[in-house]
């Protein structure tokens, strides 16, 4: 059996510290840092979106991950932007996108 720097005893499992901060995680679950960068307006509906989410989950990274997994989810069942038709509606969207840039 190791000590640490205080004479404590580790487990063999044991990295640092005398107790896990965070309760594990499921089997199917990763940690990751993660580094990410958005708008003010982006951050505070992001924010929003978590504490929602930290009712169903034991931690605030947990919630963040469930956010994330939502949105993953969402963005991917979402039907692509159909294409136009035919020339006739590529050149009115074509005329539309050059009306909204002179407003």
């Amino acid at each position: 059996m190791e000590r640490d720097c205080l004479g404590r005893r580790r487990q063999p499992n044991q990295e640092r510290g005398l107790r896990p901060l965070h309760p594990l995680l499921p089997e199917e679950w990763t940690s990751k840092a993660l580094r990410v960068a958005m708008s003010e307006e982006d951050w505070r509906r992001f924010e929003a979106l978590v504490r929602t989410a930290v009712a169903q989950s034991p931690t605030l990274a947990r919630a963040q991950g469930i956010v994330l997994a939502h949105l993953i989810d969402r963005a991917a069942a979402a039907p692509p932007a159909p294409g136009p038709l035919d020339w006739m509606d590529w050149e009115r969207q074509k005329t539309l996108r050059l009306l909204d840039r002179m407003h």
